[in-house]
């Protein structure tokens, strides 16, 4: 018997570990210094020079998934995070991909919506109240979009799509072992309630528990699913548990909105899944830890009339007195802010926020900043996101994923109706991974269509064969023999 050699992915992942192995020896034996730091960089750049330019989507793309529930806690200083820096050259990397093999085609619809909006913004600046606010975010919607654009034509097998998967749950659990691991270990510390909500810091950098609490609601879609159809017990018990470390995340940064989201993925998923028994039981143990667990979050629940959701009624107040005047097309892209400190003072506040609010809600925000005609290209955004999925049908591989997908989008938007987050990496995840996902049902249905007719190509030609063969068994003898010679 010979040997087999491993080629292609498993080639691949022995070569990363052996670098990585590499790596880790440099940094252990002589340190995090700056001669060790070139050498263990000496050692992964060809390797990551290969994957930028012939694995854009496992490498770099890969990298800025598992890195994303960690996004703020990774500032690199005026610049902004690494992953920041991650998403520029995972973006670029993709552009070169499919430009080097002519993929370059703009066919998702998603994609038009949103160049619709962006033109909207740009356009905005010439009646900002602040231009140089405006012009200052625009770079951050332009690095997204770009980003997302680059993601839209890639092409991607099941088992790439696969392995992205694995990382945002990896990525999900592991920021939720950590934040969890901070909180008991700052626990004998706290000397009053409202003080005992998950904040994740490291150093000056810290995470706010309403944006790690919606950063966990994508993996914890898609690690539910995988519990629900497999088949083993040992993977339903692993996904318990890994779903189970994050929803414990969830409840102790004591973020509402992510509770609610939470429930809002369990319940599409009893509407839309052939797993409902499995996911009545799911349910019953998320209600049950809400009011047996002694969880930050349901103080929060009950205090939400009294705090006005901690001021957030006033900020919409003032955020509706503002669109008033400028309904149609707003005061500007990132101009929420001056338009709220304009008519803060004329409009009454029983739980006063103070001045420079941010909006905490997408409607709001976009409804001050872009006026009517932004919030119906956002709406247009989110809508053409569902409606590019509706063609993975129940009898396609990928239906379970799409379920998963589409509850991740919903609980999108349903958090984005209490905090800001269209500037957020985690949540233009979820839009880039639907992207993904059409990529893949499509490139599957290609691929099955391709398998069909070449089996049926061989069967048609033997027919054709027949069918010019004389109809006598004497000629048709004498017609074989012939072409044979």
């Amino acid at each position: 018997m010979t040997a087999r050699v491993a080629s292609g992915p498993q080639l691949w992942v022995i070569i990363f570990v052996v670098a990585v192995a590499v790596v880790a020896s440099v940094l252990l034996s002589f340190g995090v210094t700056l001669p060790a730091v070139a050498l263990a960089a000496l050692v992964v750049s060809p390797l990551a020079l290969y994957g930028v330019l012939n694995r854009p989507l496992d490498v770099v793309f890969g990298l800025y998934v598992l890195l994303i529930p960690f996004d703020n806690l990774l500032s690199t200083g005026s610049f902004g995070t690494l992953t920041k820096f991650v998403g520029i050259v995972a973006g670029i990397a993709l552009l070169l991909f499919v430009a080097r093999r002519g993929q370059i085609k703009l066919t998702a619809s998603p994609v038009f919506v949103l160049f619709a909006l962006v033109g909207w913004m740009l356009l905005s600046v010439l009646w900002a109240l602040n231009q140089g606010a405006a012009v200052k975010i625009l770079p951050t919607y332009a690095g997204l979009v770009l980003l997302y654009v680059a993601v839209t034509m890639m092409p991607i097998s099941r088992n790439q799509w696969r392995r992205l998967l694995f990382l945002v749950v990896i990525g999900g659990v592991a920021s939720a072992g950590y934040g969890i691991h901070l909180f008991y270990g700052q626990l004998p510390n706290i000397q009053d309630s409202a003080a005992m909500r998950l904040i994740v810091q490291a150093g000056d950098n810290f995470i706010d528990p309403n944006h790690f609490s919606d950063a966990l609601l994508f993996p914890v879609a898609v690690l539910a699913m995988w519990g629900l159809r497999s088949r083993t017990i040992f993977a339903k018990v692993a996904s318990l548990a890994g779903v189970g470390i994050m929803v414990s995340a969830i409840l102790l940064s004591g973020s509402r909105e992510g509770v609610v989201a939470l429930l809002l993925i369990v319940a599409y998923y009893l509407w839309r899944t052939r797993y409902r028994l499995q996911v009545a039981v799911m349910l019953i143990a998320t209600l049950a830890a809400l009011i047996l667990g002694r969880f930050p979050v349901m103080e929060r629940f009950a205090s939400v009339l009294q705090t006005g959701g901690s001021g957030r009624t006033s900020i919409w107040a003032v955020a509706i007195e503002a669109a008033k005047h400028r309904l149609l097309q707003g005061f500007g892209i990132g101009n929420f802010v001056d338009a709220f400190n304009q008519f803060y003072l004329g409009v009454h506040q029983p739980y006063p926020y103070g001045w420079d609010s941010p909006a905490h809600n997408l409607v709001m925000h976009y409804l001050v900043e872009l006026g009517l005609v932004g919030l119906v290209l956002i709406a247009g955004f989110f809508i053409s996101q569902f409606r590019s999925l509706k063609y993975i049908g129940k009898d396609s591989p990928f239906y379970d994923d799409r379920i998963a997908m589409e509850a991740a989008l919903l609980a999108t938007i349903s958090v984005s109706l209490t905090i800001d987050l269209f500037t957020y990496k985690y949540a233009w995840l979820v839009f880039a991974m639907a992207a993904l996902l059409r990529n893949a049902a499509a490139t599957a249905q290609q691929a099955a269509i391709r398998a069909t007719s070449s089996s049926i190509t061989p069967a048609r030609s033997a027919r054709s064969a027949s069918f010019a063969l004389p109809a006598s068994p004497i000629a048709r003898s004498a017609t074989r023999s012939s072409c044979a010679s």
